[in-house]
């Protein structure tokens, strides 16, 4: 009876977040197995969702470049992470007229038709901060980055 409620007393301050162990069989809080996200993608599109420093030239020039998801090794622009941390979140979307601390791309008005807002935090092993080196949000397989007002939206690779 006590696991129970400390078990449901996790779950409850946890937010619907756990971390992934890429050494066992994980599941998202979606239902989605880490192991189908692993691999690499491409940007294919890049949309500006809000103000910010970066140019439409410079955020064009990402289209083709590829990001590198796997249990061992994360690697995106010129960072590359060697055994990095996952850490799957499912939030729900906001209602209009809901603040929240967390702006996913629907409160820009991309991929309204969701749900639940997934995303994949990642971690650098060590990092003291608490703060995910990068967030990606899962929608329809593909990853979506939201960085200095633009959604950089990836594909996987053919292989």
């Amino acid at each position: 009876m006590i696991r129970f409620f400390v078990v449901l007393l996790f779950g409850v301050v946890s937010g619907g977040c756990f971390a992934v162990n890429p050494n066992e069989d994980n599941v998202t809080c979606s239902g989605r197995s880490l192991d189908e996200l692993y691999g690499v993608y491409v940007i294919h599109e890049v949309v500006k969702y809000g103000g910010g420093l970066t140019s439409e030239s410079s955020a064009e020039e990402r289209i083709g470049k590829k990001l590198l998801l796997e249990p061992e090794l994360f690697e995106v622009r010129d960072v590359s992470i060697p055994d990095p941390l996952y850490e799957f979140a499912c939030y729900p979307p906001q209602r209009e007229g809901e603040i929240s601390a967390n702006r996913w791309s629907n409160f820009y008005g991309y991929g309204l038709e969701r749900e639940v807002i997934e995303v994949l935090h990642v971690y650098e092993e060590g990092d003291t901060s608490g703060e995910a080196f990068l967030n990606l949000e899962v929608l329809d397989g593909e990853l979506w980055e939201m960085h200095d007002g633009w959604i950089y939206m990836m594909k996987p690779s053919r292989k």
